[in-house]
């Protein structure tokens, strides 16, 4: 009942030799924590005034990737002043002492209080290159006009893979595993990959060759066979085993990379930045078809998603068993909502059809009787 605040801050959570870990401990690493959220608000608002942290963006620019170097640095002095406190209340605490405590030996692999903070540095210091480095090629990239969203994805992943691959080595190595034991176990992998995971292995590798060869990138609209039917869609993110794309329903869809690349995929995107569509037209026999040709090309230039560096055209095809069968040709940009600007060439062309008296004829039925 007579306890001061400073006895109740005094109490020892963890006690070992000259070590103390105390709710005063505590107290002072919640402060740490809040100044750290505190300062990344204010450095926030700060970029937000600069329009640099904008969440609509689908591709991680320039600006994101310093936001989140900044983030990290902040948090990476926040973890070093909190260890540093713990002299605060320990003016005996023999650091190099706590941080060879060892939780757990097998040989030469091991598991030690100092680990825990190497592999915290790691992970930290891995995020903090990975943002410089974003920075750095996307600065460079930019330079360059010929390289597209798509082509940036494809190094900023690659920089990731390479990163993190690093890193992960440098973890095992201060756990003290051995790098022979570690290309045994991957052997291992490897002979159990053989045996009954091609099909994964498959999809690892087709990740690999959808990033190095680009022939599909972010941001490309396909048309890939997907249930027995030809769906259209964008590729909205590439990883090693799996790929994202958006159907035009809004669905997105999780599809093997094996599947890309295996598959007969129509990109849009590739090569030329215009692809041809048509629609087709049936009037009625008898019909002027100067006047259908005139209206079909009318109504498909006016449209404001039809492109004006090709020429819009009416391909006469056949004698049909209702009327005359023709098709207006018009070129646009690789338009991920294409049928909805074919709908609106259609309800204008359907709108000059009426006003000119042009009839679209219904369909003949030949119905004979054995009478």
């Amino acid at each position: 009942m007579g306890t001061t605040t400073g006895g109740i801050l005094d109490f020892a959570l963890i006690s070992q030799g000259n070590f103390a870990f105390t709710l005063f401990n505590v107290l002072v690493f919640v402060i740490l924590f809040l100044i750290g959220k505190l300062f990344i608000a204010y450095i926030k608002r700060y970029f937000k005034a600069k329009q640099l942290t904008d969440k609509q963006l689908k591709f991680e620019g320039r600006e994101i990737a310093v936001w989140k170097l900044v983030k990290q640095v902040i948090w990476l002095a926040i973890i070093y002043i909190g260890f540093l406190s713990l002299r605060l209340n320990n003016s005996q605490l023999e650091i190099t002492g706590i941080l060879k405590l060892e939780f757990f030996r097998f040989e030469t692999f091991h598991i030690a209080v100092y680990h825990i903070f190497v592999v915290i540095a790691v992970v930290v210091l891995a995020r903090i290159s990975l943002s410089f480095l974003k920075v750095w090629l996307l600065r460079t990239v930019s330079r360059n006009q010929n390289v597209d969203q798509g082509t940036q994805y494809v190094y900023i992943q690659l920089a990731k893979y390479f990163v993190y691959g690093v890193s992960s080595i440098i973890i095992l190595r201060s756990l003290g595993m051995s790098m022979t034991l570690f290309l045994g176990g991957t052997a291992f992998l490897l002979v159990g990959v053989g045996l009954g995971l091609q099909h994964i292995f498959s999809m690892y590798i087709s990740g690999f060759l959808l990033l190095f060869e680009g022939a599909l990138k972010v941001g490309d609209i396909i048309e890939i066979p997907l249930n027995g039917k030809d769906v259209v869609a964008k590729i909205i993110e590439i990883n090693l085993r799996t790929s994202k794309i958006e159907t035009r329903d809004g669905m997105i869809l999780v599809v093997p990379n094996n599947k890309l690349t295996h598959e007969s995929v129509n990109n849009w995107t590739y090569g030329s930045q215009l692809t041809r569509f048509t629609i087709p037209v049936t009037v009625k026999y008898g019909t002027d078809l100067n006047m259908v040709k005139e209206i079909l090309i009318r109504c498909a230039s006016a449209h404001p998603s039809v492109s004006d560096q090709r020429e819009v055209f009416v391909r006469f095809l056949q004698f049909g068993k209702d009327g005359f069968e023709l098709d207006v040709v018009f070129w646009a940009s690789q338009n991920f909502y294409i049928e909805i600007h074919k709908s609106d060439i259609r309800f204008a062309i359907e709108s000059e059809f009426k006003k000119y008296g042009i009839e679209i004829p219904f369909h003949q039925v030949e119905v004979h009787s054995d009478k």
